[in-house]
């Protein structure tokens, strides 16, 4: 039987009325279809009688905290992160060790007599959301005495969530020492409290989350008493994982709302902003290492509420995109690893990222470590400020000319600034790169008649050169040292490098 769900007192849904749409039929048992096929890929681990969900996290917690070093006076900064860190990894294992004895005892079995209940066509299927327009959601769900299970169709998206939800699991309350302090601190929180993060109705900091890294970086930022329970098992097409509540006691009241912390955000210096950007970054962000690319998604709704922290994030050189239903902000090459250094430059932090990155599920952490570490080999590419306020890259072709070259998405802003330089008089050209960027340039014949940007173009071209050469770059060396001869720089083999 299907029918729309009615709320009730207590926190499930009810049978409303009975559904006879056959579109509507045909949506819920696609989803219920979907729910099936994700079982049956990971039976090993929900209907075996060795193996639980539960296992692959406890193994990577055990690990993680087996692998401690010997604390010492030169190694304190790591040592103490790990310290911190494990307080809250042991809480997890209990927890972890518990649910397993409950998953033979209890939720194995019903979730084995709920698919038998679908498959014979037995089961109460109660509906919510709309099934016809796709940006809404559209959830299915499922009750046995003990599992409570969602599958939902997530709005504005092709993806299917799956959430088990098990009841008459206790939580246990853990003590987190205090790695970081003051404003670097505080920042990290607004950061993953204007993500992830939320405010509880009765003014707790607290978070929902399947990361393991995640579940300790909570207890790590807000240190003291952190309320920490299994909240149930979630079903990807790809695997299984836990879902873990957070709660941080000791914060009750601290943090009015979103739109409060977001106005506090103009307060903080580069370095704190930095911090909240480190939290943000790691969870609605994406580091991109082929790419060398810094990644940070803000949906629509809020937007408007991140306007000031927009603002900061352009001047670091975040440039905006559009989404669809999120605005997507980017930086790249250098000034990506300019700010992966920056979010990791303090030695605490760097050393509490480097611990975490070692759980199997902290992908995210690995790669904006490896960003930070990288070196962006020089491209030809630098900046001169051609006219007031405004800067164009210098791009060196192979055949030892250059050009000056400026970006913008959109035709009118492309125009905006092709018409400033022709009133500058420089003959500036336009083209259009892709269906939504253009890019405006100068070829090297059009700004030989400007002296004094040619000093400019030829003191930023002698540090590139002199990089080349530390580098022992001798082919980049001798292109560089062809163009500064031909703008008339002065001969850098004078002064540098063999003749």
């Amino acid at each position: 039987m299907i029918c729309w769900g009615v709320r009730r007192r207590g926190r499930r849904l009810v049978c409303g009325e009975e559904v006879r749409d056959p579109k509507v039929i045909e949506e819920t048992l696609g989803l219920i279809s979907e729910f099936l096929m994700r079982v049956k890929k990971h039976k090993d681990m929900l209907l075996n009688d060795v193996n639980t969900p539960f296992d692959d996290s406890i193994k990577a917690l055990s690990g993680w905290m087996s692998s401690v070093v010997v604390v010492t006076e030169r190694d304190k900064v790591i040592a103490e992160s790990k310290h911190a860190g494990h307080e809250a990894g042991k809480a997890m294992v209990k927890l972890l060790s518990q649910a397993r004895e409950r998953w033979f005892r209890t939720y194995k079995p019903e979730l084995e007599e709920l698919i038998g209940k679908l498959q014979s066509g037995e089961a109460m299927i109660i509906i919510t959301g709309d099934s016809f327009d796709k940006n809404k959601s559209f959830t299915a769900h499922l009750y046995m005495e003990h599992i409570a299970i969602e599958v939902e169709r997530v709005a504005k998206s092709r993806s299917i969530t799956m959430n088990i939800k098990l009841t008459g699991l206790k939580g246990v309350s853990v003590i987190v020492s205090k790695l970081l302090s003051g404003n670097r601190l505080r920042a990290m929180q607004y950061g993953l409290l204007l993500t992830d993060g939320s405010i509880h109705d009765d003014g707790y900091p607290e978070m929902t989350t399947n990361h393991i890294w995640q579940a300790i970086t909570f207890s790590l930022i807000f240190p003291g008493k952190v309320y920490m329970n299994i909240e149930g098992v979630s079903l990807s097409d790809d695997y299984v994982s836990i879902t873990w509540r957070l709660r941080a006691i000791n914060y009750k009241g601290k943090f009015e709302s979103k739109a409060k912390i977001a106005e506090k955000m103009n307060k903080l210096n580069n370095k704190e902003f930095m911090g909240f950007l480190l939290l943000a970054t790691l969870c609605d962000g994406l580091t991109d290492i082929e790419m060398k690319r810094i990644m940070l998604f803000i949906g629509n709704l809020k937007h408007n509420l991140w306007s000031g922290i927009v603002e900061r994030l352009v001047s670091y050189g975040f440039r905006e995109g559009d989404g669809g239903y999120r605005k997507i902000y980017t930086v790249w090459k250098s000034k990506a690893v300019a700010v992966a250094k920056s979010m990791l430059s303090n030695p605490k932090i760097r050393a509490l990222i480097e611990d975490l990155s070692q759980l199997p599920d902290a992908g995210k952490l690995r790669r904006l470590l490896m960003l930070s570490n990288m070196e962006i080999k020089p491209r030809g590419n630098s900046s001169v400020e051609v006219i007031k306020g405004l800067k164009m890259n210098i791009h060196v072709k192979p055949n030892g000319y250059i050009e000056l070259r400026i970006k913008r998405k959109g035709y009118d802003n492309a125009r905006s600034i092709w018409e400033r330089l022709r009133k500058a008089d420089y003959n500036a050209k336009l083209r259009q790169l892709s269906d939504r960027f253009f890019e405006v340039y100068i070829t090297q014949i059009w700004f030989i008649d400007h002296p004094k940007l040619i000093i400019k173009i030829c003191r930023v071209l002698r540090n590139m050169y002199e990089e080349a050469i530390g580098k022992s770059n001798a082919k980049r060396a001798s292109v560089m040292a062809q163009v500064m001869t031909r703008l008339g720089c002065k001969d850098p083999a004078q002064t540098h490098g063999p003749k």
